[in-house]
């Protein structure tokens, strides 16, 4: 007899030093956390309103805009790649005059010269500096760079390009279409879901927490994030600024109430002894948040732990939060301590 059951799959409780010491089985994803079905072609366009559209593969997004007189071309994921030209060919024939890039990082913009040599390129002056360091021939430098702000005006169409400071990594900007009330920025917000590993591999964990009210400070009902499965909405962004307030909360309630002295037995190996002292903080954290989140945000079972550990690392190291991880080093341990 032949057997039609599936194996129950299990997966580590997220990555890096603090990630589960255990396998868990996975919790199903949302059905509020799912996105479009991709058809046979690999990429769905469909346009948000008045010119603004948006493409993705299902994991990636970009977006562009056709406004009469040329398309405003938003990133190019390489694992959307060409299927971008295809999906703006599919609506319009105005060739591509202007680029916008998010920020600076391959994975979005990577194939951004499958748009014309001479379409114009915007970005943050962070990301040219990026882009002339590692003088990739895929990632043209942009040829407009500002500091803190460019209106950007093409036959009638309008994007605001916005940057206030670090978050996910240095230029990555907010992208504002006020008369389609859609806000674009990548790698901060993750709608459905909590986000990537390290708070989506962020570089500037206050500056990541900042963004959330600065986001909800547009006035936009659409939000395009440049990953997983579905465009956003406002309460998108109010639901992980609710997450990340938890986690703040809740990590700094164990830094005070996780005693350290149990992670001396690991002082002669100094690194074990941190991990030790860090992994029982996390799993405070996650023990708390778990019940909250579980079914709400797809994901948080993989990340929870990790995202415990970066709120942690940034309380201690960017807050200088108390009480202070001060771990003795193995000179100091005395058989009586």
């Amino acid at each position: 007899m032949t057997s039609t059951a599936q194996p129950t799959v299990s997966s580590p409780q997220g990555t890096g030093s603090t990630a589960g010491q255990h396998g868990a089985g996975w919790i199903p994803v949302p059905d509020s956390s799912l996105g479009p079905v991709i058809p046979e072609r690999g990429y769905f366009a469909e346009e948000i309103r008045d010119g603004l559209y948006w493409v993705t593969e299902g994991m990636y997004q970009c977006a562009f805009m056709v406004t009469g007189q040329g398309v405003i071309a938003v990133d190019a994921p390489p694992s959307i790649g060409d299927r971008v030209t295809k999906a703006i060919r599919s609506v319009t024939d105005e060739p591509v005059t202007h680029v916008v890039y998010s920020h600076s990082h391959g994975d979005h913009i990577g194939t951004t010269d499958q748009f014309p040599d001479d379409a114009v390129r915007i970005g943050h002056a962070d990301t040219k500096k990026w882009l002339d360091r590692l003088r990739d021939p895929r990632r043209k430098p942009p040829d407009i760079v500002f500091d803190d702000s460019y209106t950007l005006e093409v036959g009638g169409q309008v994007l605001q390009l916005d940057y206030r400071g670090g978050n996910h990594a240095l230029g990555n900007i907010f992208i504002h279409a006020p008369r389609q009330r859609t806000l674009m920025i990548v790698d901060v917000f993750y709608p459905g879901w909590v986000p990537f590993a390290g708070l989506g591999l962020c570089r500037d964990i206050p500056g990541f927490v900042d963004h959330h009210d600065y986001a909800l400070e547009y006035d936009f009902d659409t939000l395009i994030s440049g990953h997983l499965t579905r465009l956003g909405r406002r309460e998108d962004v109010e639901t992980q600024r609710e997450y990340v307030s938890d986690l703040r909360r809740e990590a700094l309630r164990a830094l005070a109430e996780v005693d350290q002295l149990p992670s001396w037995q690991y002082v002669h190996n100094v690194y074990g002894m941190f991990t030790n002292h860090f992994n029982r903080i996390a799993s405070q954290v996650a023990e708390e948040l778990l019940p909250k989140w579980n079914g709400r945000l797809a994901g948080v079972d993989f990340f929870i732990h990790n995202h415990s550990f970066i709120m942690l690392e940034a309380l201690r190291v960017d807050w200088n939060a108390e009480p202070f991880v001060v771990l003795p080093p193995p000179a100091l341990i005395t058989e009586d301590s």
